[in-house]
């Protein structure tokens, strides 16, 4: 399936009306996350919404009577739920993309930057009035990644924030040959690299230096990572462009390629990792009244204008 063009990439339309089964991917880990659950769930059993859950997590949450497998979830789900912070989400859309399927954020978390519906005593205020009609879907570009091993490929991943190129805790500087499209760019000794969305680009990329996107823009952000020389910057292009990072000697370093931060793989000398455009988009649902200014405003402080 070919991804939507640029012009088309925040624009859409997504009728809550049509939910009849809802998946919901929450964070185990957050303080009152078994309380908000059950407050949707029952919120969504009185619309005569369905609710599913992965068996692990129906499980802990002491709700068996939801408790589906994964791939169930993503054949029945109209909707997928992601309650957490932005951590949860990026799981969520890796899982759903694929798929097709929209996602509606509520944050449990601190900084929330993905997600729709706040917490709190209004939660499922918030949650009726976006499941009344007031949702529009933006299209999010993503990437998929491969490390290819001599001629083999032996890993791959999606990732709607990034993909990184970067040394262990302890680890010195390495060097990386970067190319995009076939043609060479780089060459230096650095900390790593990132390979950025525009959705990721308020994420790792910008406290690298790397620029603000709107993410209505479909183009691939390369951020140099302490990179040890001052010429070494910021690079946007096309989204697509194939971007290729070749390890020729590692030195016996520790060096990882990571996905939204979440899932990993040890690279060794001489592994080449190639990170395009995936063929998918992630649909995120967002209310009418917020946009992605209103949330730079907001979430990075820069204030409001009068």
């Amino acid at each position: 399936m070919a991804p939507p063009s640029s012009a088309t990439a925040s624009r859409g339309t997504f009728d809550p009306k049509s939910v009849r089964c809802v998946g919901i991917i929450a964070a185990m880990h957050k303080r009152r996350i078994s309380a908000a659950v059950k407050e949707v769930v029952a919120w969504l059993k009185g619309r005569q919404i369905q609710a599913l859950l992965p068996a692990n997590q129906s499980a802990r949450l002491s709700l068996p009577e939801l408790s589906v497998g994964i791939e169930e979830i993503a054949e029945r789900a109209d909707l997928l739920l992601s309650m957490g912070g932005d951590g949860t989400f990026l799981a969520t859309a890796r899982f759903a993309a694929p798929r097709g399927k929209p996602i509606l954020g509520i944050n449990l978390g601190g900084f929330g930057f993905l997600a729709a519906i706040p917490s709190g005593s209004a939660m499922i205020e918030h949650l009726a009035g976006a499941m009344e009609g007031r949702l529009r879907v933006q299209e999010r570009m993503m990437l998929e990644a491969r490390v290819v091993r001599g001629k083999d490929e032996v890993a791959s991943y999606l990732a709607l924030n990034d993909v990184v190129v970067g040394k262990g805790a302890f680890s010195r500087l390495f060097r990386l040959k970067t190319n995009i499209s076939g043609e060479p760019i780089s060459d230096f000794p650095a900390d790593g690299m990132i390979v950025s969305t525009p959705t990721g680009s308020t994420g790792y990329s910008l406290s690298a230096g790397g620029p603000v996107v709107d993410p209505g823009v479909r183009v691939i952000i390369l951020t140099p990572i302490c990179a040890h020389t001052l010429s070494a910057r910021t690079l946007v292009v096309p989204a697509e462009r194939v971007i290729e990072i070749a390890l020729p000697d590692l030195r016996g370093e520790e060096v990882k390629l990571t996905a939204d931060g979440q899932e990993g793989f040890t690279l060794q000398a001489g592994d080449r990792v190639e990170v395009r455009q995936a063929p998918f988009s992630a649909r995120l649902l967002s209310v009418r009244e917020t946009t992605f200014y209103t949330k730079l405003r907001g979430k990075l402080g820069w204030g409001s204008y009068r």
